[in-house]
């Protein structure tokens, strides 16, 4: 915990932010009239990511085998890609935080084959597997089909494969969101924003962040304690009928991500869940197959630093970037790439000119069974809370360059000539929104919200909530800002290279290097 609260440190910096250097502030001096960093405040072109070099990282990424799941050899690979470039940039004192953990897999999708449905004898389409969901014997297990209703009697379940319908609970038009910490708890109305860019491209600007609600995954939240009841009834499978077509549903990742369990699982997308309802009314005889492998593997969280002029000294104080280095998709994972530009940028600049460090942190427990809660004991910042110390102010990144992904055609979905909505978060703070705003327009990033979540609005509305790992500027009360995609398609590991615009992934580079220079030159003395 922080000695003193610096959640109001740099209230004021928005009305100053389009003055020239040395102007003084509400809350201190923006950036000192002799700071010969110019570079610091504007971007310049010269030292950001090329859009060719942004396409190759990416393409290396796609290239390793599968999605990044903790301790895979993909994600492996990927996390030696980003540590040799953080090298490259300069970045010293690399430590990696280590640990074990039993790791589940069966094939991924289009590769079905270790995992499958037949009722009577007719084998039924099926979209996806439930990950972490145990396995099942070669030859599959097989039992009477029974439809799962909330409230019932677990017994009734013994021996039985039970369907569970999962409809939508995001509508596209509502300004609503679901609590993650009660996604049980139904949806909660909010959504407002302080500024959006692109307004023309939206059909009804006030509630921007479900234009693509329909293919949200996150109509699966809350599944944890249905299987929870079939394990206690003793079922012997579970088949998620889910209201997505077989297009978009298909290859799509269990998210929020559950722990290890032994319901063997499997995913139908709703077409085809309509007949397999009928099957469980009339209690038709099926066989599910799902094959699955466990082993023990070495995953770790990676921290490094870019020095800045006081690093190694009492005076030095930190800007910390954090992201999660696991996914399923091109983008899911791809906020260690958003860093790298980031430190890329700043790498440009010596160290005599780089007034603050930048802590890099890449976690990895957001694909793990359980997600970071379960892994909470392990993570270096709970054991070693000092590593924080210097940290004066924080930035998450995730989920960049993503498209717009829509339903095109009754039961199909694609891509439009749209980027996918972002939204860039920012602590209660008028100045950092301003400061914000201002970084979206230089660099003309497009089809982006700026929420204050704690503030009022441009509508009056309550704005938020925070999502991703940008959160922890609250946990460690500094000034901080946070940005990702929102995820229509991107849960899912048909999102390759085809579903990536390098253009906009560059531009969110340059937006967050812009806001990390301010954040290095600001005055976060209490003021």
């Amino acid at each position: 915990m922080k000695d003193m609260d610096r959640r109001t440190f740099i209230k004021g910096l928005g009305a100053a932010v389009a003055l020239a250097p040395g102007i003084t502030l509400s809350s201190g001096t923006l950036y000192a009239a002799e700071d010969s960093s110019r570079h610091l405040h504007r971007i310049y072109p010269k030292y950001m990511v090329s859009k060719e070099e942004a396409q190759k990282w990416h393409e290396i990424k796609d290239s390793m085998g599968g999605p990044t799941i903790a301790g895979s050899p993909s994600w492996k690979n990927f996390l030696d890609l980003c540590e040799s470039e953080l090298r490259t940039y300069g970045v010293v004192d690399i430590m990696k935080n280590r640990w074990t953990y039993t790791r589940w897999e069966s094939t991924e999708w289009p590769d079905d084959s270790n995992w499958g449905l037949t009722v009577n004898g007719e084998k039924i389409r099926v979209a996806s597997t439930g990950c972490n969901s145990g396995r099942t014997p070669e030859d599959g297990v097989t039992g009477e089909l029974i439809r799962y209703e909330e409230g019932m009697d677990p017994e009734l379940l013994r021996g039985k494969i039970a369907v569970i319908l999962k409809e939508s609970n995001q509508p596209a038009t509502a300004v609503a969101y679901i609590d993650l910490n009660n996604p049980s708890g139904g949806v909660v109305r909010i959504g407002d924003y302080e500024y959006l860019s692109s307004e023309e491209t939206f059909p009804n600007p006030q509630v921007p962040r479900w234009e693509g609600g329909q293919l949200s995954p996150f109509r699966l939240m809350g599944t944890q304690s249905e299987l929870d009841t079939l394990t206690q009834g003793g079922a012997i499978g579970a088949l998620l009928v889910v209201d997505l077509s077989h297009d978009a549903l298909s290859g799509t990742y269990t998210f929020p991500v559950p722990p290890q369990h032994d319901m063997p699982t499997l995913y139908i997308d709703g077409t085809t869940g309509r007949n397999l309802l009928k099957a469980a009314d009339e209690r038709q005889e099926a066989m599910l197959r799902l094959e699955a492998t466990t082993q023990e593997s070495e995953t770790y969280q990676l921290f490094g630093y870019l020095p800045g002029k006081h690093y190694g000294t009492e005076e030095d104080e930190q800007i910390l970037l954090i992201t999660h280095t696991d996914g399923p998709s091109i983008s899911q994972d791809n906020g260690a790439l958003g860093i790298l530009g980031v430190v890329r940028y700043f790498s440009n600049l010596s160290q005599e000119e780089r007034p603050r460090t930048l802590q890099i942190y890449l976690d990895c427990r957001h694909y793990m069974p359980g997600m970071e809660r379960a892994f909470n004991e392990e993570s270096y910042p709970t054991k070693h809370p000092e590593v924080h110390d210097k940290v004066v102010a924080a930035m998450g990144i995730e989920h960049l360059g993503q498209m717009q992904v829509k339903e095109v055609s009754r039961g199909s979905y694609g891509l439009t000539e749209k980027v996918e909505l972002s939204t860039l978060w920012v602590t209660e703070d008028e100045g950092l929104a301003d400061l914000a705003i201002q970084a979206v327009k230089d660099n003309q990033l497009q089809r982006v919200q700026i929420q204050c979540p704690g503030r009022p609005g441009k509508h009056g509305g309550k704005q938020g909530p925070w999502y991703g790992l940008g959160r922890v500027a609250n946990r460690l009360e500094v000034p901080g800002v946070s940005t990702m995609g929102s995820m229509t398609a991107y849960w899912s590991s048909k999102a390759r290279m085809d579903y990536l615009d390098v253009d906009h992934f560059v531009d969110q580079v340059a937006t967050m290097s812009q806001l990390c220079g301010k954040l290095m030159t600001a005055d976060l003395s209490k003021g």
